[in-house]
């Protein structure tokens, strides 16, 4: 399956911002681990969220789409993505209030898990590690190959 334009620009705006680094006037806070989710819960979460801001992106830059000959599909199914993420997210954030944790913990915790899931290799370009990740991330979220 080949990377549609909207994810290869996601990826490559996220992988570009990886890399920058912020200098800091004060030391760096420690912050606490996210709390551990079971593996379901935490990838509803997880994914939940990479699917909404897929769907933004969708909505927000239509400008990125106008430009290929099938963007207004490529368009139509992000914002459809991002509908099931939003479904997915609410039900995560139910089940883990359910259990006493916050929604910024659910999410953080669910982030983090779906991060982990993908492992980048080494010794490759960002352009790459981007396209590869945010492949990745849409199979493992979308279940599409």
């Amino acid at each position: 399956m080949a990377l549609s334009p909207a994810l290869a620009v996601a990826a490559d705006v996220s992988a570009r911002t990886a890399q920058a680094t912020v200098p800091s006037a004060t030391p760096a806070v420690q912050l606490a681990a996210p709390p551990a989710l079971a593996p379901a819960l935490g990838e509803k979460a997880g994914c939940g969220a990479v699917l909404v801001i897929l769907g933004k992106v969708a909505e927000g830059y239509p400008e990125l789409f106008s430009r290929r000959a099938n963007g207004k599909g490529v368009q139509t199914v992000l914002s459809a993505l991002g509908l099931k993420g939003r479904a997915m997210m609410d039900e995560a954030f139910a089940e883990a209030g359910a259990q006493g944790l916050t929604p910024s913990q659910t999410y953080e915790a669910g982030v983090s898990q779906v991060l982990t899931l993908i492992k980048p290799e080494s010794g490759v370009s960002a352009d790459e590690v981007g396209r590869k990740v945010g492949l990745a991330l849409m199979q493992r979220c979308t279940g599409i190959e």
